[in-house]
């Protein structure tokens, strides 16, 4: 289907691209099906608790500008006249919405499918280090990450400080998600 700004076969390359930088494991691990992946930091908490698993991964300006783009236009197709550029788009997300391909996917009009969508995408999209603290925490988790990966690390013990910026970035992408 065409995509206004970006062909859908390029939003899905881009999309393909970030996933395929997650580290192995990710998908186990959000799954449920493998506790402690391999290549993702393990942080401990004080109390020696786990806090949350770390990991970095760099993508493509340009692969996360197409998701944006695809992103904005499942906005624009869920409006009630959303104009003929993303009629197809719009025709498109109500068939899903009707008959789901699985049945984790939502049932409704388009505007719940593309609501769907677009929470999907948007721990990808969506800065976890926004707020007042923002920058000091991607700082501090950045520095605990460099340090356990050049000591070859699978966990770190966290002191408490390290373990608010690890939940506060948790917290921040899944409001993204719209988890909370």
């Amino acid at each position: 289907m065409p995509i206004p700004g970006a062909p859908i076969e390029d939003v899905t390359e881009a999309y393909w691209q970030v996933r395929n930088a997650l580290p192995e494991g990710t998908e186990e691990l959000v799954d449920g099906t493998e506790e402690y992946p391999p290549n993702i930091l393990l942080l401990v908490g004080p109390d020696g608790g786990n806090v949350m698993h770390l990991a970095s991964i760099e993508v493509a300006e340009a692969d996360l500008a197409l998701l944006t783009t695809f992103a904005d236009a499942l906005d624009r197709a869920a409006r009630p006249r959303p104009g003929s550029e993303f009629q197809v788009l719009r025709e498109a997300l109500g068939e899903l919405g009707r008959v789901p391909y699985y049945s984790w996917m939502p049932r409704g009009d388009e505007a719940v499918v593309a609501d769907w969508v677009r929470h999907a995408l948007s721990p990808v999209l969506v800065s976890p280090f926004d707020g007042p603290h923002g920058s000091d925490d991607y700082e501090t988790l950045s520095g605990v990450l460099r340090y356990a990966e050049s000591l070859g690390w699978e966990s770190v013990k966290v002191n408490q400080d390290e373990e608010e910026a690890a939940e506060r970035a948790s917290f921040s992408m899944m409001r993204a998600a719209g988890w909370t």
